[in-house]
């Protein structure tokens, strides 16, 4: 039996007060780690916006980009 699952049968038995102060919490932790995976991606993200270059026609020549 899986953890939902578990916690369904245990919230079954519980009278409706109490149900709806486990769906409470269970949204609460819910939010919680949305705000996380959003703060996570926007932090590794940092202050960097893409950035499109024109590089058609441009030929690399090695040795004089490490002469630079």
């Amino acid at each position: 039996m899986s953890t939902a699952e578990s916690i369904y049968e245990l919230v079954k038995t519980l009278p409706e007060e109490e149900a709806s102060l486990v769906l409470e919490f269970v949204e609460f932790v819910r939010q919680r780690t949305q705000s996380k995976v959003k703060t996570l991606t926007t932090s590794s993200v940092g202050g960097f916006q893409a950035v499109s270059l024109n590089t058609k026609g441009f030929k690399f020549n090695r040795d004089e980009a490490n002469e630079r």
